[in-house]
């Protein structure tokens, strides 16, 4: 496998003082920030995301904030103040982030599930100007398929494909959440896709049962991961290890290196 093992923890209310120091010697390449809760990269935070970025050989991503943000929203002032606040987290983080930010393409509200196409013409505007602010600091946008849960946009590949091929922008792609896929039963699509202007550039991982987005450690849940590693061999990113904690991400770094998916 020629992919980067990167760690992210999703849980935004730990501190992550407590294990970000742990990540290089323990064998991981790269780090995944999430910009909200206690990862919101500022103040005594910023000092101490700039010593590792200094200090350490890890190769650092970001993922935009998502809690209570929807850049597909057709309430205008809920879309710009999702733009301004992914806008805000990769200003503040851009000087530490090698290629990728990680961003949601949106969700559905009552109102906007009665106009499909008008909140995917949103998440559309709201990439385009979020593709053209990061160009100027020198990073990709990464638009991550969702989960299954009804409301959530970017479920399936060609609603996906739709978003991203509407930006006519040159520094962004997918990134393709297997477990996200895992819930959908749509992973051989995605792992197949063609288009030739779309690429899959970014990879978050994790194990679940193929109903709920569990963030279990690999291996502990029915995903068929000879068919990931296998479909994702040529690739040369990053892949993260989106978990609860560096405990399981040190699990599934074990459940890497002891398997062989030949």
């Amino acid at each position: 496998m020629k992919a980067k093992i990167s760690f992210s923890s999703v849980d935004a209310t730990s501190n992550p003082v407590e294990w970000m120091y742990r990540l290089e010697d323990a064998g991981f390449q790269g780090w995944e920030i999430v910009g909200e809760g206690l990862q919101n990269v500022e103040g005594e935070f910023k000092a101490r995301v700039k010593e590792i970025y200094e200090t350490t050989n890890l190769v650092l991503s970001l993922h935009a904030p998502l809690s209570d943000i929807s850049i597909a929203s057709v309430n205008e002032r809920i879309w710009e103040e999702s733009i301004r606040q992914i806008k805000e987290c990769i200003e503040n983080t851009y000087e530490f982030i090698d290629d990728i930010c990680v961003v949601h393409p949106g969700v559905f509200s009552p109102l906007s599930i009665q106009m499909p196409e008008k909140a995917i013409q949103k998440a559309i505007d709201g990439l385009t100007t979020l593709c053209e602010f990061a160009a100027e600091r020198g990073l990709r946008i990464a638009v991550e398929n969702l989960p299954s849960a009804n409301m959530l946009m970017g479920r399936y590949p060609d609603e996906l494909i739709q978003i991203v091929r509407g930006v006519n922008m040159y520094n962004h792609g997918i990134c393709l959440d297997v477990a996200h896929a895992n819930t959908t039963k749509t992973l051989d699509e995605f792992l197949n896709i063609k288009a030739k202007d779309v690429e899959i550039i970014h990879l978050h991982a994790s194990d679940n049962f193929g109903a709920d987005d569990l963030h279990l450690p690999l291996g502990k849940g029915n995903q068929d991961w000879k068919k990931v590693l296998n479909g994702i061999n040529d690739y040369e990113g990053l892949m993260v290890l989106e978990l609860y904690t560096i405990e399981g991400g040190l699990e599934s770094l074990e459940f890497i290196r002891k398997r062989s998916f030949k």
